[in-house]
């Protein structure tokens, strides 16, 4: 995977940590989120992320945001950097 689509994926995850810990979701879990955060830190700090791997923590993090209205640019962002990777789940 190109560096500029893994910094692409870096700063989606790192808009939504913002938003959850910033914004009053409705229905999220603050702790699960921050755990699918956490392994995708873990796997984006590995010298070859695996595309799999991302795009199963990937597409969990955007489903927890996408019926979050305060949440929806951070989705957005994560539904851009999936598609940059070639890893959007319909």
């Amino acid at each position: 995977m190109e560096q500029a689509v893994l910094d692409g994926i870096r700063r989606a995850v790192q808009a939504a940590h913002k938003v959850v810990h910033t914004a009053k979701l409705d229905s999220c879990d603050v702790d699960d989120i921050d755990e699918v955060i956490d392994a995708l830190d873990h796997e984006l700090a590995r010298p070859h992320p695996n595309k799999n791997t991302l795009a199963t923590y990937l597409n969990s993090l955007a489903r927890s945001l996408r019926s979050e209205p305060p949440a929806s640019d951070a989705y957005v962002q994560l539904n851009d950097a999936m598609r940059d990777a070639g890893i959007l789940e319909n």
